[in-house]
């Protein structure tokens, strides 16, 4: 697989902007990220906190039912293959395996030279987490009224971080890979790839009695909005770090 810089990729900002050829120069590129990664952060706590209340209090008697029905649909109809198969696929995403996975795919690319992606994939999970625990203790969701297949922390049902983490992590990769090659197959492969493990993991966590179905869907657009946050951050620094360049090249060349 061949690595090539991507014209036009979720992280390759469309243009730069002009660079400022006068005495001020730009901000540095570090904080556009941070702007955007706090403000997304806010954005997101408020919008799950917001969805966790409606979820707790306003749509317990409608959705929150249609939730309960579905776990109990699955709890009567457990095997042992599937308690095999969403065994293997929960415990792969707990939170160990989730930051060895990101650190060995972070240092493949630091050690590549490929430190826009390093810093997409690494800002895109700190969010998840830092939102992640902003939230699930403030709605304090109780987990599903069935027999649990696997033990719980102590946070609350709502949103699956399990479910979050898998598509951040996965969802990330295909896109870097979408950014960093032109190979069809692997682009194809890792789309696949992400799709199936992220469904996997939000059907595993509902199937062994740990999430609600809405705790699952909210997992996954969870994890899809950190992605867009942190490919936005990244976008900001590089353009951000081109004006600077420029700048620098216009006050040396006077």
């Amino acid at each position: 697989m061949t690595l090539t810089a991507e014209h036009g990729s979720v992280l390759d900002p469309a243009s730069p902007g002009p660079a400022i050829d006068d005495d001020r120069r730009p901000p540095h590129p570090y904080r556009s990220s941070l702007w955007v990664m706090l403000v997304g952060y806010a954005v997101l706590t408020g919008a799950l906190l917001a969805i966790g209340m409606l979820l707790t209090h306003a749509l317990d008697g409608t959705v929150g039912r249609w939730d309960e029905h579905v776990n109990e649909f699955f709890a009567r109809h457990r095997t042992r293959t599937w308690n095999d198969v969403t065994s293997v696929a929960t415990s792969a995403l707990n939170t160990l395996p989730v930051v060895i996975g990101a650190a060995v795919v972070v240092g493949v690319l630091a050690i590549r030279r490929r430190l826009a992606e390093a810093a997409f994939l690494t800002l895109a999970l700190v969010l998840e987490i830092t939102v992640f625990l902003s939230v699930t203790f403030a709605v304090g969701r109780p987990r599903p009224a069935v027999h649990r297949l696997n033990s719980t922390p102590a946070t609350s049902s709502f949103p699956s971080g399990h479910t979050a983490a898998a598509t951040v992590l996965f969802v990330g990769i295909a896109l870097i890979v979408t950014c960093c090659t032109r190979n069809r197959v692997a682009r194809v492969a890792s789309a696949v790839l992400a799709s199936v493990i992220a469904v996997l993991v939000a059907f595993a966590r509902v199937y062994r009695g740990l999430h609600h179905p809405t705790d699952v869907i909210v997992g996954v657009l969870f994890g899809l909005a950190c992605l867009t946050i942190a490919a936005v951050a990244v976008r900001a620094a590089t353009a951000q770090k081109k004006r600077l360049i420029g700048a620098t090249a216009v006050s040396t060349t006077r």
